[in-house]
């Protein structure tokens, strides 16, 4: 059993043998060692030295250079060029930094300098922010100024979202949503109602044109199209069918001073809206409205950092 595993290991060898090469290594030190060159991977370079019947595996970190009897040159500077094994030899691709031999640091350091950034910090417009108001229903318009003075008018309460501020042309215009409560009664005609509105803004900042004005204050106007449906509907006219409904679109225009505290993510608006809203029954298609005086909180949307 001994003899035919040792003729196994002579036969693996004589194959190897017969697809070798041979080469010399040279080491830094200028000694070498000449012999048949069986393998060459990304490690190791197997040699048979003459005089010698087994390969021994010599680490390519110890190799100057490897030269082989067909011109072919696998090993330079310890650097494996070809790979070599049953009497082929491959190309090693994966020394993808070849290429950039000619590489030069100081086109490096001019690329640099044409990309350099530089950091801005952003203003809390920059960011998206969410909202909260109350607002007094001031003044009556239209149909809601009844000649006996008796209808009221309900506190408005709302929240939103509003987006950054995009620079367009002179000025800066951010788009958002909201949603509010209102409503009127006592209405000689319309009864008590009770409504919520939800509602598209768009803010335009004139900011940029009136820079003048103080860092952290700015003047906008904000416009938007809404939708109202009633909560609570309780008409005096009897001009209806089934139950009694209150809703349809509306319109919103009115302005702001805006005061953004430098140091927090808050800011604060005081507005001035004129709403435009549904009469209710029995005038559902007419449009009425009333003009608010409120405050709104900003909070700006923004991650603190240290």
């Amino acid at each position: 059993m001994k003899n035919i595993f040792l003729k196994l290991i002579l036969l693996i060898f004589t194959i190897e043998g017969l697809n070798a090469l041979h080469g010399k290594i040279v080491f830094y030190d200028g000694t070498y060692v000449v012999g048949k060159v069986t393998k060459v991977d990304e490690a190791s370079v197997y040699i048979v030295p003459i005089g010698l019947d087994t390969p021994e595996g010599v680490l390519v970190g110890n190799i100057d250079s490897l030269r082989m009897e067909n011109g072919m040159t696998p090993v330079i500077n310890s650097s494996v060029k070809y790979f070599y094994q049953n009497g082929e030899f491959l190309a090693n691709d994966s020394d993808w930094m070849d290429e950039y031999d000619d590489f030069q640091y100081d086109d490096y350091a001019s690329i640099q300098e044409e990309y350099k950034y530089e950091k801005t910090r952003k203003k809390n417009s920059d960011f998206w922010s969410a909202t909260a108001f109350g607002a007094y229903p001031a003044l009556k318009v239209g149909s809601l100024n009844d000649s006996a003075k008796v209808t009221k008018l309900n506190f408005n309460l709302g929240f939103g979202l509003q987006a950054p501020y995009y620079p367009i042309g002179a000025l800066d215009f951010s788009p958002g949503f909201s949603f509010m409560t209102f409503g009127f009664s006592d209405h000689p005609s319309f009864g008590n109602i009770s409504a919520i509105q939800a509602s598209a803004n768009l803010i335009t900042d004139f900011k940029p044109v009136f820079f003048f004005l103080p860092e952290p204050i700015h003047f906008c106007i904000e416009t938007g199209i809404s939708y109202n449906a009633g909560t609570k509907v309780e008409p005096t006219s009897d001009q209806y069918e089934g139950e009694p409904t209150y809703g349809g679109i509306g319109f919103n225009i009115g302005s702001s001073i805006d005061y953004y505290f430098p140091e927090l993510p808050l800011a604060i608006k005081a507005f001035a809206v004129n709403t435009i809203v549904p009469q209710g029954i029995p005038f559902p298609e007419l449009k009425t409205g009333f003009v608010t005086f409120g405050v709104k909180l900003i909070i700006v949307l923004k991650r603190h950092h240290q």
